[in-house]
């Protein structure tokens, strides 16, 4: 019934994850699991421990070059930053030793309540392949409520004298809508403004910045057109005609950068929708005797734009999608296009009312013309990384507004599961699907594995909110159940959309259950059709 080829990749996951480790493995006798506070991606808790410095504090190393990015667009903030550490010259850092020691790192409160993603790196390349052994481990240490500042240590550090490293990160909820209300035909108007400490928090750290330290901090704005920018006293600004970047440089002394928190603030063009999936809950369904896997998303989608001004008129919406006024409905969403998995078949898009028709899809292998043999090189045609979902919502969504839909695939079970020996399979599935731009607030998977399935282990690729591998979930002719598996995280974006390996064992005996169920029950039915059939049911003579 499975299929047992494979592929390079797939041998190289599989590898890693049952030989190298993984960032979260569970077995079947545990119940639940929460992340832990030490990890090569941090994940924030809002019940964090009060944390002070001790006094006089003397980092081991300081900040000699601060090179900042923030892009601002949309509902995901993506920071990318260069930071070169020298060993610093204070009695307590001049052993040899102290290169080993954790380096402390702060992030404001603001940022660290939003904070979806974060890994910090050796070597100065803030690149999403990262290698595994240049990841640095992240450690939470507290919070200082006088400073309201989140402190991390991260380490260990490289021996060398000077280096440098590299910090990724994705936060939620960073930006804001202005004006807070649009009319329906003024989507060119759209604006959102970032407002922040341009050091990140590291201004509340003591000695943190070397002396003659060089800080450049750029805005990634989505287009050009800035409406306003301000600076503080302690940098200059810089905002090039035709350039989308807002550029901070520091023009005075580290010590008096420190004093108090370098705000900076950019009120910006946001040219397409700000949409945000406040719920996604994804059921998967394995089926030996079918071969198949079902996958199927409820999704809760809201556009948090600004809010539609007065009431919305279908009319005027299709003028301005047939006259196209540039920018008029940057503020509607009209459509949205999802990547599936390779293989996808069978999908359906239905909402609270039915069945919605306005959909696309574009499987990954399209179907070869048939009869004619010249078109041999059509079949020889390589199949696409990705199936097209093309969605049009049964309304367009304006500021304010949601929408609550489900879509559903199926997908060969040989392409995700694969048997390792006679009872052991290996299963691969996407946490989420990820839409471009659009964050995840809570993402929840559930796996129903088929009847008889022991001996689970999940491996998660990032540090969940929730693990639960001892639920069982009964459906269609199920006798004992189906062995369930929950995996719940908060704030999520692409970079937490990987696939989820769970591996279980099942023993070939176990798919003969169902039939044999089946046949008991129709065996029981009919035993007790031929009784009741011998007693006469007459009344009277």
């Amino acid at each position: 019934m499975m299929v047992n080829s494979g592929s390079i990749g797939w041998t190289v996951r599989l590898v890693r994850f049952l030989l190298v480790g993984s960032h979260s493995l569970i077995a079947s006798s545990s119940s639940s699991s929460s992340s832990s506070s030490s990890s090569s991606q941090l994940v924030f808790s809002s019940s964090a421990k009060l944390f002070e410095l001790p006094q006089p504090y003397e980092p081991n190393h300081q900040i000699s070059s601060y090179q900042r990015t923030i892009d601002v667009a949309g509902t995901i903030t993506r920071e990318s930053s260069i930071i070169k550490l020298i060993r610093s010259s204070s009695p307590s850092s001049s052993s040899s030793a102290s290169g080993s020691k954790p380096w402390l790192m702060a992030i404001e409160n603001r940022r660290a309540s939003g904070l979806s993603f974060m890994q910090v790196s050796k070597s100065g390349t803030p690149k999403s392949d990262v290698k595994e052994e240049n990841v640095l481990s992240i450690t939470s240490k507290g919070f200082d409520p006088e400073r309201e500042i989140h402190y991390f240590e991260v380490g260990p550090l490289p021996e060398e004298e000077e280096f440098e490293l590299a910090i990724n990160s994705h936060f939620l909820n960073l930006t804001s809508t202005k004006p807070q209300s649009l009319a329906q035909d003024k989507g060119i108007d759209q604006g959102l403004y970032w407002e922040g400490d341009l050091l990140g928090g590291f201004g509340g750290i003591p000695n943190a910045f070397a002396k003659d330290v060089d800080i450049k901090v750029k805005i990634k704005v989505p287009t050009p057109r800035v409406f306003q920018q301000t600076s503080p006293p302690g940098f200059n600004l810089q905002h090039a005609s035709g350039s989308n970047y807002v550029i901070y440089t520091n023009k005075v002394d580290a010590k008096n950068l420190i004093l108090q928190p370098q705000m900076g603030y950019v009120h910006f063009h946001q040219p397409f929708p700000l949409m945000v999936i406040s719920n996604l809950t994804r059921l998967v369904e394995i089926s030996h005797w079918g071969n198949n896997v079902a996958i199927e998303d409820h999704i809760e989608l809201e556009n948090r734009g600004p809010q539609l001004k007065g009431p919305f008129s279908r009319l005027q919406h299709q003028s301005l999608i047939h006259m196209r006024p540039p920018g008029a409905l940057a503020h509607i969403l009209t459509g949205l296009t999802l990547d599936l998995p390779q293989g996808a078949s069978s999908p359906y898009y239905i909402d609270t009312i039915g069945n919605v028709s306005t959909s696309r899809f574009r499987p990954s292998l399209p179907p070869t013309p048939p009869g004619n043999t010249k078109t041999s090189k059509l079949k020889l045609r390589k199949e696409a990384k990705f199936s097209k979902l093309e969605l049009v919502p049964r309304y367009p969504i304006a500021g304010g507004w949601n929408y609550t839909f489900k879509i559903g695939y199926n997908l060969m079970a040989g392409r995700i599961l694969k048997q390792k020996d006679e009872a052991k399979y290996i299963l691969k599935v996407p946490f989420f699907t990820n839409a471009i731009d659009v964050p995840i607030e809570t993402a929840s998977l559930r796996v129903r594995l088929p009847e008889g399935s022991s001996d689970l282990q999940v491996y998660v690729p990032f540090p969940a909110t929730e693990i639960k591998t001892n639920l069982i979930d009964k459906t269609y002719l199920d006798t004992t159940g189906r062995p369930t598996i929950l995996i719940k995280k908060n704030k999520c974006t692409e970079k937490h959309s990987g696939d989820i390996y769970i591996t279980y064992t099942r023993s070939p005996l176990k798919s003969l259950q169902k039939p044999f169920a089946v046949a008991s029950w129709m065996t029981t039915i009919f035993l007790l059709a031929a009784v009741l059939r011998r007693f006469d049911w007459k009344i009277g003579y």
